[in-house]
């Protein structure tokens, strides 16, 4: 497998752009095993498969099953709150932002909102510009700032939530199916009584599991910034503490693997419950055919009741490499399962070639 990377149009020719996705990068090898070709169309990010003469496409983890509509409610994550009110599924009660909103609309949204509270980006990603714990004006003015710098766009905004306290997860998943689902834990060390904080952040990052943005590796090394620096600081530590054995020392505030978490597989552990709230939240946004859920919960293996668990986001690009190499569990194959979504035929075809 070569061609790894997507191309774009110069006066000089085709030039190289990026590389794809580590989630397609699977899917392509998945694809190559069960007989399907596929090629990057040129000077663009779509990747066509072919499968006994019959040709489906995706971009970025998006199949044309997925309509423009469906990528349009995850893409406002607002939109997709509402949706999944309406639904009568829990979320966090929040309001949205704009650079628009006077100071005293941002004031009457503080008041109103109980602490701490969580500022995101309204169309973000890869758990970036996020600010969590919230609970001083001044905080959330700068949380809101942080929020808008995202993105360039005249049209950005931030959405500010009520902070749920509880364990949170990625479920992946079809309109029909369940494919995994993930604990999600933030970037953290554990203590040994003998290396330091960084000593101990060196020594995980040389885990095979993890790598830069960009790599094959489906978890990311730690970085040490400024933020990890004063989350350590709060919690009266630094970079050359000791930590006693045994004990776990978290680094960041947020959960996300593309800042340095873990993924940990926890499909044979969730309560019935939970599968049912998570197909009722993707058929409750229309046109969205394959989704990754951020659902948080008080304890997941056991009946989720209106109180204990929240939808937080639905992604329609979700990346699923966590799924088929966890940093803890079981490979949930989600790269074939995503070709069963494209060609659904194929899975019969395989299950009548198996007798």
């Amino acid at each position: 497998m070569l061609k790894l990377i997507y191309n774009y149009f110069s006066p000089h020719g085709l030039e190289k752009s990026k590389n794809i996705s580590n989630s397609s990068r699977l899917v392509l090898k998945e694809a190559e095993k069960l007989g399907i070709t596929w090629k990057i169309i040129p000077g663009t990010e779509i990747i066509t498969l072919n499968y006994h003469g019959k040709e489906e496409s995706y971009f970025h983890q998006i199949p044309t099953s997925t309509t423009a509509l469906g990528i349009y409610a995850c893409n406002n994550k607002k939109t997709t709150i509402n949706l999944l009110r309406q639904a009568g599924l829990c979320v966090p009660r929040g309001y949205r932002i704009s650079k628009e909103h006077n100071e005293d609309y941002l004031k009457e949204v503080f008041n109103f909102l109980a602490k701490p509270l969580v500022i995101k980006p309204g169309g973000g990603t890869w758990g970036e510009n996020i600010t969590v714990n919230v609970t001083s004006y001044k905080d959330y003015l700068n949380a809101i700032k942080l929020a808008f710098n995202y993105s360039s766009r005249k049209t950005a905004g931030a959405i500010v939530e009520e902070m749920f306290f509880g364990e949170e997860y990625r479920i992946l998943l079809t309109r029909k199916k369940i494919i995994g689902v993930l604990q999600r834990i933030p970037a953290n060390v554990i203590g040994d009584g003998i290396l330091t904080i960084k000593e101990l952040i060196k020594l995980k990052n040389q885990e095979d599991i993890r790598g830069s943005k960009g790599s094959d590796k489906s978890h990311l090394r730690i970085i040490i910034d400024i933020k990890l620096r004063e989350y350590l600081k709060e919690q009266n530590l630094d970079l050359d503490s000791v930590v006693e054995k045994g004990k776990r020392i978290y680094l960041r505030k947020v959960s996300n693997v593309s800042q340095g978490g873990d993924a940990i597989d926890f499909t044979d552990q969730v309560h019935p419950s939970v599968k049912k709230i998570a197909l009722q939240a993707i058929n409750a946004i229309p046109g969205l055919s394959f989704a990754g859920l951020d659902f948080m919960s008080k304890d997941i293996t056991k009946e989720q009741t209106k109180g204990n668990y929240v939808i937080i986001e639905v992604n329609d690009s979700p990346g699923f490499d966590i799924h088929d190499f966890p940093y803890q569990g079981k490979k949930r194959y989600a790269a074939r399962e995503f070709l069963f979504l494209i060609f659904p035929e194929l899975k019969s075809n395989l299950e009548r070639d198996i007798k």
